[in-house]
């Protein structure tokens, strides 16, 4: 698998299309053949006519319309394009070529300069690189364009065209188009809402190891949706996506788990499961895993192991961490008693609505300064945390604490 695929997937994974009107005869007729949608490609891509383009950075050539990211590769035209803009393609390989040296990168494969002007976010110049690819039946290009279409990156947003290019890709056997076609078909954007073929297109994606269709389809395994409702092979799915490293599969899994759902209910591989999630950033994970370590439930009860991964999920403001872990402070449960930082978490899931009988009686019986000190902690930190999110701590500055659990 190229380093391209693999970004590629996680592109799709982190960006998920936002629902736009379509008209009822949207992916009713055929497709186009492929230089029918080359052409409405160059439309689609086209930010204004071909005469206002040119006039407008030919009059001023630092006019070039800016797209994402600044796209340095908009200059002056001098020749034709794809997108009548004029690419230096030049310039573009230097660049890149740079970067990837600079990285200390080798590879066996071509640079994929199309995919690299994406990563860059020159989407326009994205665009028009892989158009050529395209045409000429590459599957990795035709993904990237379906991409750039659905989600409306330095072209106009385009779901019906996205999904002609996902279907090409797709019959070349790339997973990725197989699962963002899929995508498509289960919200019915730019072709019919049809769960079956969803579920269809999610299986052959999932044969080919793409965790987020495998994961996909468990879903709707569970659901009955697209297909017959069965929940053990949704539980053999969400294993195998899990195993991949997919963290909501890994959630969803260890829920399965839990309540013995298409598997026989397994305290310890819940917690396993619930870990692993955690472990990659998944906060309602990290909650559910330190309940299981607070009571000691399919794993050794660990109080202060309990009280870090409570503390984890506090600081990336999940606030059923944030009323435990005041609990626990107050209670000197796992930790070291200490009321100001009690008071302080208390409030904070008291401002996002939880409320908690006994850490109501609790601070109550605080004395008015301590109150008033609490109050304003709690204030400081939802401003830091929401108005200046880069002060917050973010998942990669707490490392996750120890796993001990059951393998």
């Amino acid at each position: 698998m190229t380093r391209t695929t693999l970004l590629l997937a996680l592109a799709l994974a982190l960006a998920v299309p936002s629902p736009a009107a379509w008209s009822a005869e949207a992916g009713a007729n055929s497709p186009p053949s492929i230089d029918e949608r080359i052409e409405q490609g160059l439309d689609a891509g086209a930010p204004a006519s071909a005469e206002e383009f040119t006039r407008g950075i030919t009059a001023n050539p630092q006019a070039a319309p800016a797209l994402g990211n600044s796209d340095v590769s908009l200059q002056t035209p001098t020749g034709g394009s794809h997108l009548r803009t004029t690419l230096d393609p030049i310039g573009i390989q230097q660049r890149i070529d740079k970067g990837l040296t600079a990285a200390g990168e080798e590879s066996a494969f071509p640079p994929d300069y199309a995919f690299g002007a994406f990563q860059r976010g020159w989407f326009l110049t994205s665009f028009s690189l892989a158009l050529d690819r395209a045409k000429s039946g590459d599957p990795t290009a035709q993904t990237l364009l379906g991409v750039l279409l659905s989600r409306g990156l330095g072209v106009k947003q385009d779901y019906a065209a996205a999904a002609d290019w996902y279907k090409l890709a797709a019959n070349g056997g790339d997973r990725e188009a197989l699962y963002a076609l899929g995508q498509l078909y289960l919200e019915g954007l730019g072709v019919p809402k049809d769960a079956a073929k969803a579920a269809e297109l999610f299986r052959k994606a999932a044969d080919a190891d793409q965790p987020g269709a495998a994961r996909e389809l468990g879903y709707l395994l569970l659901q009955g949706k697209g297909v017959d409702k069965n929940p053990m092979l949704a539980a053999a799915f969400l294993r195998r996506a899990a195993g991949i490293g997919d963290m909501d599969a890994q959630y969803t899994l260890a829920g399965l788990y839990m309540d013995g759902i298409g598997v026989v209910a397994d305290d310890k591989q819940a917690a396993r499961w619930f870990a692993e999630a955690g472990r990659n950033g998944h906060v309602g994970a990290e909650v559910e895993y330190a309940i299981m370590l607070a009571n000691g439930r399919g794993v050794a009860k660990d109080e202060a192991q309990a009280a870090r991964w409570f503390n984890r999920a506090a600081e990336l403001d999940n606030p059923v961490a944030q009323l435990r872990l005041a609990r626990m402070l107050a209670d000197g449960q796992g930790v070291d008693e200490n009321f100001a930082d009690a008071a302080r978490w208390y409030l904070i899931a008291k401002d996002h609505g939880l409320e908690d009988d006994h850490m109501q009686a609790w601070f109550a019986k605080l004395d008015p300064e301590a109150q008033k000190a609490a109050r304003a902690a709690a204030d400081q930190w939802a401003r830091l945390k929401h108005g200046n999110f880069q002060t917050a701590m973010a998942p990669s500055s707490s490392p996750a604490p120890v796993d001990n659990s059951a393998e």
